[in-house]
């Protein structure tokens, strides 16, 4: 997505890095019909709110909304 005049401010999200993937052939049996997973790593849970509330990322889930008939999300601190 491309922000005409945006400053680095506005990409200030937290977030590290962003990858997606497929189950493994082993687990396909527990993935409960789920055939991707995405996974985003942002610097500290304060982040969350901010990065879900990010123009960049609510272009996204709409995209995802459209797309996938079914999902699962949730938070996880390590």
């Amino acid at each position: 997505m491309f922000l005409t005049g945006a400053t680095p401010a506005d990409f200030d999200t937290g977030l590290v890095s962003l990858k997606a993937n497929t189950p493994l052939p082993i687990c396909l049996p527990r993935a409960k019909g789920f055939d991707m997973g995405l996974v985003a790593v942002l610097e500290t849970p304060e982040h969350v709110a901010t990065y879900a509330t990010h123009p960049a990322h609510l272009e996204v889930h709409k995209m995802r909304e459209e797309l996938c008939e079914d999902t699962l999300a949730y938070d996880m601190e390590f």
